[in-house]
């Protein structure tokens, strides 16, 4: 079984679309959040991820845009959009943790502890702790840095942003988890 992970999008379609073209055929799309921007609700992202099931959590943009903080943007997009469109990510968990093919997985946007918009970036001395979680993979986002580490048994994955690299690296990002190799395999795209 493969699973095509990506992160960060940001409202940017154009982006998302050359992910989608470049990924190698998978069984299953997992999408580690910032799918829109706080003050960018954008449908065609959102119908991109609904036609490949991808299996979104919300992000911190997701959570300032519907949580409230940004009503007067929230109120815009609830007059221009369709309810559906919105829900698609209003509703969707903070966190998902799930079984697949014999492995454990859980995905956050940023971290899995408190505080939970914590950046861990490659190398990060926080990497240890992941040790102590009863996941055999831990996919994450947020820094917009690709990331793949092995602590002792836990794999830690940040697919990058597909949309806003913040690495030496300009183009686009994202990852392949094989899980019958338990291999994980960064890939890049070029941007416009």
């Amino acid at each position: 079984m493969k699973i095509g992970i990506l992160s960060d999008i940001h409202a940017e379609p154009q982006a998302l679309r050359r992910v989608l073209v470049d990924m190698p055929s998978v069984d299953r799309v997992l999408c580690a959040g910032d799918a829109v921007s706080e003050y960018q609700f954008c449908a065609e992202t959102v119908q991109l991820l609904q036609q490949v099931n991808a299996q979104c959590i919300q992000g911190n943009h997701e959570m300032v845009l519907f949580s409230g903080r940004n009503a007067a943007y929230l109120r815009k997009c609830q007059a221009e959009f369709a309810p559906a469109l919105l829900d698609a990510l209003a509703t969707a968990p903070t966190s998902l943790a799930l079984e697949v093919a014999g492995a454990r997985l859980l995905m956050v946007h940023a971290s899995p502890w408190k505080p939970f918009e914590e950046y861990i970036l490659p190398h990060s001395p926080k990497l240890p702790r992941f040790a102590q979680l009863p996941y055999d993979f831990v996919i994450l986002g947020h820094t917009h840095v690709p990331m793949v580490e092995c602590v002792d048994r836990v794999t830690v994955i940040n697919p990058g942003s597909c949309s806003q690299p913040r690495d030496q690296d300009r183009r686009g990002s994202y990852a392949i988890l094989d899980l019958e190799r338990r291999e994980v395999e960064l890939r890049r795209v070029r941007l416009d």
